[in-house]
């Protein structure tokens, strides 16, 4: 019978450690849920390339995290970026070149799109209301 109990233990811990991992990224929004005192940035790479994202406001820049190959990734952004100049910078690991979204105007509840083409001068950006 103790067998028994430590299979289930077992079994019980094993299912919820994704759980457990899934709430563990601190700097992400989640999907479409953004504070409004947040700017939402969900960035989809259609690239084979795993990028590194960066948020490039008034010349300064500030790497939000990666986003893998063929992968979507989540980000908030400070409001203060809304009122200077942002901008979004893609640059592939092990790779060349950069996608960018130019310059870009979003208010504090909203959320920007960015999505890196399979080539990187396709990429594309737009800024919706949740």
């Amino acid at each position: 019978m103790r067998g028994i109990h430590f299979v289930v233990g077992l079994f019980v811990a094993v299912a919820t450690l994704p759980a457990a991992s899934a709430c563990s990224h601190t700097g992400e929004a989640g999907g479409d849920v953004v504070p409004a005192t947040m700017i939402g940035l969900t960035v989809t790479n259609d690239n084979f390339l795993d990028m590194d994202v960066f948020a490039v406001t008034d010349g300064m820049s500030t790497r939000l995290g990666t986003v893998t190959g063929n992968g979507k990734g989540n980000f908030k952004l400070d409001p203060s970026a809304a009122s200077r100049d942002l901008r979004i910078v893609a640059t592939p690991i092990g790779g060349n070149g950069r996608a960018s979204t130019g310059a870009v105007v979003a208010s504090p509840g909203q959320i920007i799109d960015f999505r890196i083409g399979s080539l990187l001068r396709n990429s594309t950006v737009s800024v919706r209301s949740p």
